[in-house]
């Protein structure tokens, strides 16, 4: 593994830590609020740190997958970056 890589995986242990302490957060708040429970801003709230971490995990497993299929070098059809 290179280093990226490594840096990749301690990013996305950053970001699940800190989901799993803003989900608990959300979901003590709703248990133990007398309101209605979970609000609608807590709801964007889940929705959009999930999706971002399927976002950056989802980068980084395609990247590497495509890296490793060509062999790290750019597909046939795209043209090398080459100085005029």
């Amino acid at each position: 593994m290179k280093s990226r890589d490594w840096i990749g995986i301690l990013l996305a242990i950053g970001i699940c830590t800190a989901l799993n302490v803003i989900v608990f957060a959300v979901c003590y708040d709703a248990i133990a609020s007398k309101g209605p429970g979970l609000s609608e801003n807590a709801t964007q709230i889940l929705t959009g740190w999930g999706g971002g971490i399927i976002g950056i995990l989802g980068a980084m497993v395609g990247y590497r997958a495509g890296a490793q299929q060509n062999g790290g070098e750019p597909p046939a059809d795209q043209p090398k970056d080459t100085p005029p």
